[in-house]
């Protein structure tokens, strides 16, 4: 059965030893109690972008949105695990881009609100969006440090 999400809240946590995004996602068509809150680092969507080629704040969002409900699936053994490290850019991006396909069809879809004018709500994702960069050379040299990380791993498998 594939579990519905809303993000009801997005709140910004900044202090002295963390800059993150909390993000509440409710069931749509469960019990409140499955509702849960992911903590994620405000650098997550750039480390996003980085290990899979993504190019825009949407397209990494997506991913970082989707990760905790890809985990039942992973544990029950339905789903890859998630591992860019493992793999070059492209290979990362059609994995993620599979794994993302396959969870909307068999485990869990975000429905994503829209700003609805009517009732003053706004999309709760909207301050992500507005307040996050991808930075290409940041994520370039992101991409460089998995790349050295994958090439030395492939040397020492071949010494062995």
């Amino acid at each position: 059965m594939v579990q519905h999400w809303s993000i009801s809240q997005v709140r910004e946590v900044v202090n002295e030893h963390e800059d993150a995004w909390l993000i509440h996602y409710d069931p749509i068509d469960g019990d409140l109690r499955d509702a849960f809150v992911a903590y994620v680092p405000k650098e997550a969507l750039e480390w996003r972008a980085a290990e899979f080629g993504l190019t825009t704040v949407d397209e990494a969002l997506e991913v970082q949105l989707y990760l905790p409900l890809l985990a039942p699936g992973q544990a029950a053994g339905t789903l890859d695990m998630l591992n860019p490290s493992a793999m070059p850019v492209e290979q990362a991006h059609a994995h993620v881009t599979e794994l993302l396909a396959t969870c909307k069809k068999q485990h869990g879809v975000i429905q994503q609100p829209a700003s609805n004018v009517r009732t003053g709500r706004a999309d709760p994702l909207t301050v992500i969006r507005e307040r996050t960069r991808i930075d290409v050379v940041r994520t370039t040299a992101m991409r460089l440090e998995i790349d050295r990380a994958l090439l030395a791993r492939e040397g020492q498998q071949e010494d062995n």
